[in-house]
């Protein structure tokens, strides 16, 4: 088992890194990620979500943001003496058993974090600690109100007072600290981003903005011929940059499309240093978040989408069959039609009903450009997943590529919902052509066509 020590904090100190991976023969290879949870390190969604939910309940607080941060995290704690046996280090002939849980070892992560939720999880409901919201590996984080303090003795100083009594429970379970790592203010940077929960925004610095740029450029770049540039990267280079690119999701939500084609490139691929071609398809879509990510600002204003359906500016009921698109804005007495390519395979009925749901968007953006809250009902569920997950089949990612374009610029709030087919009755009527039916529900109703968006030929798959 390799072992490096590598600087942290500026070069003041080193962690011991521990490389799991090396050798054919590596300690990760014999753990199946099978039997390995996946553990989110890096989603703010419930920042925001907690921070909204404060201030609904008090508009006018001002709130400052604390972080309290474990020692020696990983290695707190033991693991089973049979996997002490494959931690065995050499230094200079005299053999080392190392009885900790290692940062770097397939399964660490999920162990600490198993404890940590367990910590917070006490925090939370037995100690009520009120403002915490959660934690990210090492670090806990949560707000308090700017005068609600409390005096935490080991330091002699008043701190926020849902970090002084997170800090007195680790010092009643042994959870080691230390002073300089716990901080407050606002804002207050929390896994790389600035939160500010009194403009209620998180931004992504200059600087991380840019490393991203940097580091997206090299991958759109195509090899020439003599260039250290082979085109292709390990799959541990992989594995890091999508890491990278959905930390950036947390301000830039509406470029995940960026990853449809690249999970699947890295599927089944074990070995780290198996080398990955890029191929013209992802090219594509990096190129794409590229130019939106040197547009766009790097400041997210964290905002509730949970916002009453009878709030939306615009709602619309869309459905589409092997005969044609429909769709109609709720309350108006016009509905919109396109036809279907005959002989259309009913394999293909998800992509006509994702394509109606794109059509309505649109239209409502060109039609109601003052429109900031857009509600799309569909009966497939299939459309509903993707326009909320932004995740598809890579063939249809040019649907989301287009979609998060409108959304972007013209900067509207999208919810596609799910209605049961039985109540998208009007809908479903226009895309079968049957007008008689929808003037018996609607007398004055009136039908137009619509002309989908059309793609050029040869969308790029390879």
């Amino acid at each position: 088992m390799p072992i490096y020590a590598v600087p942290k904090d500026n070069g003041t100190t080193y962690r011991m890194v521990t490389n799991h991976s090396a050798g054919p023969f590596s300690l990760n290879s014999m753990i199946d990620k099978a039997h390995v949870s996946p553990s989110p390190l890096d989603n703010m969604t419930h920042v925001g979500d907690r921070l909204i939910r404060f201030r609904e309940a008090k508009p006018d607080s001002h709130l400052t943001m604390w972080k309290a941060d474990v020692a020696e995290a990983y290695r707190l704690l033991p693991v089973h003496p049979h996997w002490q046996l494959k931690q065995v280090v050499t230094l200079n002939g005299v053999r080392h058993v190392n009885r900790h849980n290692t940062f770097g070892g397939r399964a660490s992560g999920a162990i600490w974090i198993a404890f940590m939720a367990l910590v917070t999880w006490i925090a939370q409901n037995v100690r009520l600690v009120e403002n915490l919201i959660g934690a990210y590996v090492d670090d806990s984080f949560g707000f308090d109100e700017i005068d609600d303090v409390a005096f935490y003795c080991p330091y002699s100083k008043f701190l926020p007072r849902s970090q002084a009594l997170l800090l007195e429970l680790w010092d009643e379970l042994g959870i080691p600290h230390k002073e300089r790592k716990q901080v407050f203010g606002s804002p207050l940077t929390i896994i790389g981003f600035d939160v500010d929960p009194n403009n209620m925004s998180i931004t992504l610095p200059d600087a991380a903005k840019k490393e991203l740029l940097n580091e997206i450029e090299t991958w759109i770049m195509k090899p020439k011929k003599g260039s250290n540039n082979k085109g292709k990267f390990k799959i541990a280079r992989w594995q890091s940059f999508t890491g990278w690119f959905n930390w950036a999701l947390n301000v830039y939500p509406w470029l995940r499309p960026t990853l449809n084609r690249i999970y699947p490139k890295m599927s089944g691929k074990e070995n780290p240093s198996m080398k990955v071609w890029i191929n013209n398809a992802i090219r594509h879509d990096l190129t794409w978040a590229l130019n939106h990510l040197r547009n766009l600002p790097g400041t997210h204003i964290m905002s509730n989408t949970s916002w009453d359906l009878s709030k939306a500016d615009v709602t619309i009921y869309v459905d589409a069959c092997l005969e044609g698109m429909g769709f109609w804005y709720a309350n108006q007495s016009v509905g919109y039609y396109s036809p279907v390519p005959t002989s259309t395979p009913s394999c293909h009925i998800f992509y006509f009903e994702a394509l109606c749901a794109l059509s309505a968007l649109i239209h409502a953006t060109s039609h109601n450009p003052s429109a900031s809250r857009i509600v799309i009902f569909s009966d497939s569920t299939n459309t509903v997943d993707m326009f909320s997950s932004l995740r598809v089949d890579q063939t249809f990612n040019h649907l989301l590529l287009m979609a998060s374009d409108i959304v972007l610029k013209n900067d509207v709030d999208l919810r596609v919902l799910h209605i049961a087919g039985k109540d998208n009755v009007i809908a479903d009527a226009i895309s079968r052509l049957q007008i008689s039916s929808v003037l018996n529900l609607i007398p004055d109703f009136y039908l137009q066509y619509f002309q989908p968006p059309r793609f050029l030929l040869g969308v790029v798959h390879n």
